[in-house]
């Protein structure tokens, strides 16, 4: 039997607690079935607060405990579900400094052989404790430049749903706790198991990357609070109004009336990219949007986005979102369902 431990904390999401004990308690039965009550549960856990007391969560859900997390007990996985973000990276951080009593356990817990297991940003206790250092890990999508600000000697791999590096899994936004829960049954019951919980729970165990999933605004709304160069500002909202054009860094520079070299420098020293690059992810952002909620053809889209040879559109777009425009569309375009009333 693996044990269970799953660390409560008061900006914990509370489906990144109950959702993955669901799919451990169907593994369970799905092992009971499968081993005629022979040999025991697969799994067996506990809710631990840092101060052995109830959480209630951001949503209001009251989470009861079975104790405090303890430096001395032992646990084959330690689970850490992900931090709300209300109040955004000013509020995370806040949230680790908060949290900053539990490094040392979380340490002592990797150096006993635990399974550490995070999700989404609580990707960030796990850099805050230094264990990432030197090594990878994924995160929320939209979290990238505040984690690469934050943790520069860790290295990201923010495409991937889920990482693991020495014993350390990491996962990605939100809900892709179901796919680092399959993973530890998968991990602890087998691949006969973990299959049998996919089908029962309807996971998608193939989901594996984060890039369709990505949006620019989101990921750039953290710079916009957070950085105040103007000329950046305007930037950004010069290539965001003519996302439909090619784009050219003379006439940006000439908007902006500074030098081409000046562009670059101040896009490299707040977002630590190339306004090429930026402009590209606006357009491809823009693109994602006409996929989802037009009919406009492949052409279509490319001649809106500033690119007039769709295969190389289409090749760009692959890159960018690990999905050709086609497959992109069929997933994630609202589909017009008729349910049957009979």
């Amino acid at each position: 039997m693996a044990h269970i431990e799953v660390w409560l904390y008061p900006q914990c999401m509370a489906s990144a607690v109950t959702g993955p004990l669901d799919v451990f308690a169907v593994a369970n039965a799905i092992w009971a079935i499968k081993n005629k009550d022979e040999v025991g549960q697969l799994f067996s856990w506990s809710l631990r607060s840092i101060d052995g007391e109830s959480v209630v969560t951001p949503s209001k859900v009251c989470l009861s405990v079975d104790g405090a997390i303890l430096a001395d007990s032992k646990a084959d996985i330690v689970l850490l579900p992900g931090i709300y973000m209300e109040n955004g990276v000013a509020g995370l951080a806040a949230d680790l400094h908060a949290m900053r009593g539990l490094l040392p356990t979380l340490r002592a817990r990797h150096a006993q052989g635990s399974v550490l297991a995070a999700n989404c940003s609580a990707t960030f206790l796990l850099a805050e404790a230094g264990l990432l250092n030197g090594g990878h890990a994924t995160t929320t999508w939209w979290l990238e430049r505040a984690f690469k600000a934050r943790y520069p000697e860790v290295s990201l791999h923010l495409s991937e749903i889920l990482d693991e590096y020495q014993n350390i899994l990491t996962s990605g936004a939100a809900t892709s706790y179901l796919n680092l829960a399959y993973h530890l049954v998968e991990r602890f019951g087998g691949q006969d198991i973990a299959s049998g919980v996919a089908k029962t729970l309807l996971i998608d165990a193939n989901r594996a990357s984060q890039m369709p999933y990505m949006q620019l605004l989101s990921m750039t709304q953290q710079d916009t609070h957070q950085h105040e160069n103007v000329l950046v500002q305007r930037a950004q909202k010069w290539l965001s109004l003519n996302h439909h054009l090619p784009f050219r860094l003379p006439a940006l520079a000439g908007h902006l009336a500074v030098s081409e070299r000046t562009v670059i420098r101040h896009f490299h020293q707040t977002l630590d990219t190339t306004p090429a690059t930026y402009a590209q992810q606006v357009k491809m952002d823009v693109a994602k949007r006409l996929l989802e909620t037009t009919t406009l053809t492949l052409e279509q889209v490319a001649e809106r986005t500033g690119y007039s040879d769709p295969s190389s559109f289409r090749r760009l777009f692959k890159r960018h979102s690990g999905l050709s425009p086609a497959s992109y569309r069929e997933q994630f375009r609202p589909a017009k369902r008729v349910l049957s009333t009979v």
